[in-house]
Formats: C-alpha cells, sequence, structure tokens
C-alpha cells in the first residue's frame, strides 16, 4: 500500500497526501475520493494493515477519525498480530525438557511477527514522535513489556541453571531483541539486505543465540 511505504519513511507530520499520490501513481484529487484528509489516510493503513475495514467495506471518503481512535486501533491490531503466546507460555514452566528448542521457538516467534509487521511498525516508530498518544502507547507500554518478559525469561532460566547467566538479563534481552529485529526488519531498508539470504537468516540467528546461552549450562 502506498500510504504505508510513504509513512514508513516520512512519519506522520512530514508525510503529505501528495507524496502518497505520487507513490501510488494518482493525482492528489484521485486520493481525496477514498479519504477525507491525511489523519484519515493514516487511519486507513492501519485499518487496511490489521485487517479492520469491515465488510462491506466503510463508505467513501473515509471520514477523518479522532486521534484516540486511530491509536486505538493501532493498540488492538498490535494485542493481535503481535502477541507472543510462546514466549508466555515458557514463562508458566518451571522446568523445560528441551530448554534449547524452548530458547529457539521463543526467538523465531519474535522474528516471524516482525517479518510480517514491519511496514506497520516502520509507520508507528517514524511517526510516534508526532503523536504523543502513539508514543505511550507504543514505546512506554507495549514494547517494553515485551522486553520485561524476555529478560524475566532469561532470569528465570539462568536461576534455575538452564541457561547461562550473563552480567545483566536486561541487557542481554535487549541484544537478542535488536538483533532479531535488525534481522527481521531493519535490513529490508538497509543499503547491505541483498547480502543476507532470507533462508539462512533466521536459522542462523536462533543458532548464535541458543550457543551464546547454552553450553555448560545447558
Amino acid at each position: 500500500m502506498a500510504a504505508t511505504r510513504v509513512f514508513g519513511r516520512l512519519g506522520y507530520r512530514r508525510t503529505l497526501v501528495a507524496h502518497v499520490a505520487t507513490e501510488a501513481g494518482l493525482s492528489a484529487g484521485a486520493v481525496y475520493t477514498y479519504v477525507e484528509s491525511k489523519e484519515a489516510l493514516f487511519h486507513l493503513v492501519f485499518a487496511h494493515g490489521f485487517g479492520e475495514l469491515g465488510d462491506p467495506l466503510p463508505n467513501l471518503p473515509l471520514a477523518t477519525p479522532t486521534i484516540e481512535e486511530t491509536v486505538g486501533l493501532i493498540g488492538r491490531g498490535l494485542r493481535r498480530e503481535a502477541a507472543a503466546p510462546v514466549l508466555a507460555a515458557a514463562l508458566d514452566v518451571a522446568d523445560p525438557e528441551d530448554v534449547r528448542s524452548e530458547l529457539a521457538a521463543i526467538v523465531e516467534e519474535r522474528f516471524r511477527i516482525l517479518e510480517r509487521l514491519w511496514p506497520l511498525l516502520a509507520v508507528i516508530e517514524r511517526s510516534a514522535v508526532d503523536i504523543p498518544e502513539l508514543e505511550s502507547m507504543y514505546f512506554q507500554r507495549g514494547r517494553r513489556t515485551h522486553h520485561a518478559q524476555l529478560d524475566q525469561y532469561l532470569a528465570k532460566r539462568a536461576e534455575s541453571g538452564r541457561l547461562r547467566r550473563t552480567s545483566d538479563p536486561a541487557v542481554t534481552a535487549r541484544i537478542i531483541a535488536e538483533t532479531v529485529t535488525w534481522f527481521a526488519w531493519h535490513r529490508r531498508e538497509d543499503r547491505d539486505a541483498a547480502l543476507f539470504e532470507d533462508d539462512h537468516v533466521l536459522g542462523t540467528i536462533v543458532e548464535f543465540v541458543t550457543n551464546s546461552l547454552i553450553g555448560s549450562a545447558g
């Protein structure tokens, strides 16, 4: 979707309807037959991306929503599409039969989420600076929750001797999260993206993380 690409590159404030029209090969006037405003276009990015346009489709042009409606839509979509049930389930297990497989599944789960959602996440992260409500929902609550869960998991398994101890589980969790994020998402926007083959990336990350944390401890 042209609007997703443009908002993902420029963020909310810098994006103009004319930019989206050019990306889509349309006139600005043609865009306004679909949406009433830039605010409505921004909302449409997430309604489309999270499958919430509805059936039948809403009347066009799409009316301008409040920012609370748009942030609410984004929050619902992320809670549904970015949920991490494998990590959540691991936190409820005291002593896994195979900690290597468990850790590998947690890493793969996060990779697949980011691989699928990165175009929408790019819009969110580059627009949050312009929208305080989005900044609060995404950075201060949603993303920190995932990091805290991963931190808790690593600390729990290190405490039981199933994973290698590190000086700071929170730092370790962030290293894992940022590594997964770069390869699942940011490399696709990087000039060196072609250097890495999709078929090998995930397997190498899983191997690196599991070998780093499971040795004499595993």
